[in-house]
């Protein structure tokens, strides 16, 4: 197994590949559902559900599951942890449950097992999740219909989009020409450009993950503020309930949407400011942890031309697009499934990473 999470996760991915299988299976009797009136939903783990539902690239009819559902008619993705048990009515007959992340087998269920390969369980669920979505969607064109998919609303045409489909509840294209999409195509694709994304940034940013992590230990061996911004999906929960939040703070902020208050924090000379960030470079972070002496991370897609990497900041290019969805669908006018969740997750993950080795060999 590599030491690094990025390559730990280019290689899940692609081990995850020998269940594909199984998502075909899952996506067919999934389609049979929703393209005959069934509904779908999404349960268990928040952090997991918030990833499935109104995503870049995801599907536009899949909800929080409620209460009750109709076992004849309605399907279910249920992300099962410690915290979020399987409902027992999941294994009620004639019932049509997917369930990530169990122990064991569910009966009367599609269950993909936990499998242990050196990362998070959620961002091993993420993975799943998002190449079972491939496969559902390609399950929809073989019978004729294609789900709408949502758009990124960092672009032009995102928020026209919802509002032209979602806000009116039309989740299928009465007209298309997406062609019957076969089997394990999308899910591979997925899998196959996610993996590349990572690999890349691998090579392009390996020192500059060393680079950060000796920054972190200096500021902890000094007793200085360790802070790590993120939001949206995964995120907080993925640094905040995990190994990560336990070196770093973790405060709830994205940049780039500007109805978002800016963080108040006070940075200080020899803290380190860490961006887990979506489409744009945090500006005004960035600017006020300069002038403070502070060290300051950033992840995003494209690079400040003010704040390169350099003896006080660093620059991780994460290598998805800025559209995110990263699978383009012949006929279809937008990419499916998005990146940013998966990619920016390992990318965390390598951060605390490294950070830890070099703590280590700061005590010593």
């Amino acid at each position: 197994m590599p030491d690094s999470y990025l390559l730990r996760t280019a290689e899940a991915l692609e081990q995850v590949q020998e269940d594909i299988p199984i998502m075909v299976q899952a996506g067919e009797m999934v389609a049979k559902r929703i393209t005959t009136g069934g509904k779908l939903y999404a349960g268990g783990n928040p952090a997991l559900v918030s990833e499935v539902t109104g995503r870049a690239g995801g599907l536009m009819l899949i909800t929080n599951l409620p209460e009750k559902v109709n076992t004849e008619t309605d399907a279910v993705l249920f992300f099962a942890d410690t915290e979020h048990p399987v409902p027992q009515n999941a294994s009620v007959p004639g019932g049509c449950w997917v369930i990530f992340g169990a122990d064991q087998p569910i009966s009367g269920t599609i269950t993909f097992l936990i499998k242990d390969y050196g990362i998070s369980p959620t961002l091993t669920m993420a993975i799943y999740a998002w190449m079972l979505t491939g496969e559902l969607i390609s399950a929809c064109t073989r019978l004729g219909k294609m789900p709408v998919l949502y758009e990124s609303i960092g672009l032009y045409g995102g928020i026209p989009r919802i509002q032209k489909y979602h806000a009116n509840n039309i989740f299928w294209h009465d007209k298309h020409e997406v062609p019957p999409i076969p089997p394990g195509v999308l899910a591979k694709d997925y899998a196959i450009r996610i993996s590349s994304m990572l690999r890349r940034c691998e090579a392009n940013h390996r020192k500059d993950f060393d680079t950060v992590g000796a920054w972190v230990a200096e500021a902890k061996k000094a007793g200085k503020n360790l802070i790590m911004y993120s939001m949206g999906h995964l995120f907080p929960d993925e640094i905040r309930k995990t190994a990560i939040g336990t070196l770093f703070r973790s405060e709830v902020w994205n940049a780039g949407f500007t109805y978002l208050p800016e963080p108040k924090d006070t940075y200080n000379p020899g803290d380190v400011i860490i961006h887990i960030g979506y489409q744009h470079p945090p500006r005004n972070m960035l600017e006020r942890a300069k002038s403070a002496g502070a060290k300051a991370v950033y992840v995003a897609p494209y690079m400040d031309r003010d704040f390169p990497t350099g003896n006080d900041t660093i620059w991780i290019d994460p290598m998805w697009p800025f559209a995110d969805a990263c699978v383009p669908i012949p006929g279809y006018d937008i990419p499916a499934l998005p990146a940013s969740g998966v990619v920016n997750s390992a990318i965390a993950w390598e951060i605390y990473r490294t950070s830890c080795i070099h703590i280590e060999k700061s005590s010593q």
